[in-house]
């Protein structure tokens, strides 16, 4: 049988999974939640189409086979539960619950079965979360406390915190590891946002990338020489040159936008437009926006499988 990619779309509002063939660019099906469950992030569990899923409205974790559609277990794991980092080594999910300041641990075990493990207590209102194979180390962005978590996942000690003079919204590790990039909010002025980068070694900021908008999701290239920035503002998908540390350009889509998947070549992305119910497929070296296609209400997380 041959493999066909997806894109898994998280309705927020509609408590729904909607399925999307990237390449006939059409919705062939749709997963039902719990009601007023509000799934929010969506992460891929290595090979396979194996997901989890933050349903933040009802403090809980989702584990979802999209090959036959089907809900594994749902598990409670914490106040309002935001986004998901995973240790593919280990078999574990990192989660922020951002009403109660903690990340929660939660083994994935051979028999599809989720088992929280703990939680660790971080700054306020944790959201963006991400996992470096390399150094096994969790960069967490606390947005109101304007810092950033660095916790080592083999023994769960925290070993730094990252003062930030902006609100962090989202982390992401470069491919090497060495780098952090994290997308902040400035807390003076709500139409003003940048790429902060980090250097892993010694903890030191940088630079700082000038955005045009209010930042939400973050991408990085595989050759580390752009970083694509949902605008979660007057919406679009800004491309973000690293190497001469500038915003490039805006690609308009269909208004906010949150949610960001690069297919397996990276030459398309994929954006949720939540305020839209749709999401935008754009040629990002082109600057172009190629397609739109309606999904459930308030798509936020989205991943290609």
């Amino acid at each position: 049988m041959d493999y066909k990619p997806m894109l898994a779309v998280a309705n927020t509002d509609d408590s729904s999974i909607s399925l999307v063939d990237p390449n006939a660019w059409e919705e062939t099906g749709r997963i039902q939640l719990p009601a007023k469950s509000g799934p929010y992030d969506l992460l891929t569990l290595g090979s396979g189409q194996r997901i989890l899923v933050t349903l933040t409205y009802a403090d809980a974790l989702a584990y979802i086979n999209l090959a036959d559609g089907k809900v594994v277990e749902i598990m409670t794991i914490g106040r309002r539960p935001c986004h998901i980092a995973y240790d593919a080594t280990e078999n574990l999910a990192f989660i922020t619950n951002s009403d109660t300041d903690t990340v929660s641990m939660v083994s994935i075990a051979r028999a599809e079965k989720m088992k929280l493990i703990g939680q660790i207590q971080v700054g306020s209102m944790p959201q963006g979360i991400d996992f470096d194979h390399f150094t096994r180390d969790i960069a967490v962005a606390n947005f109101n406390t304007a810092d950033i978590t660095i916790i080592n996942a083999d023994d769960l000690s925290i070993k730094s915190h990252i003062e930030l003079e902006q609100n962090p919204v989202r982390v992401k590790y470069s491919p090497r590891g060495d780098k952090l990039y994290i997308t902040c909010i400035s807390s003076y002025n709500n139409d003003i946002g940048s790429v902060v980068v980090v250097d892993m070694t010694c903890y030191e900021v940088l630079c700082r990338i000038a955005l045009m908008d209010l930042p939400g999701q973050l991408y990085i290239t595989s050759d580390e020489k752009y970083v694509l920035v949902t605008s979660m503002g007057r919406g679009g998908l800004e491309i973000i040159d690293i190497f001469n540390r500038k915003s490039l350009m805006k690609v308009p889509t269909n208004g906010m936008t949150q949610g960001i998947a690069l297919d397996n070549r990276g030459k398309y992305a994929y954006v949720t437009n939540p305020d839209d119910n749709s999401i935008s497929k754009v040629d990002w070296r082109l600057g172009k926006k190629v397609a739109t296609i309606g999904v459930g209400r308030e798509p936020n997380g989205i991943v290609y499988v």
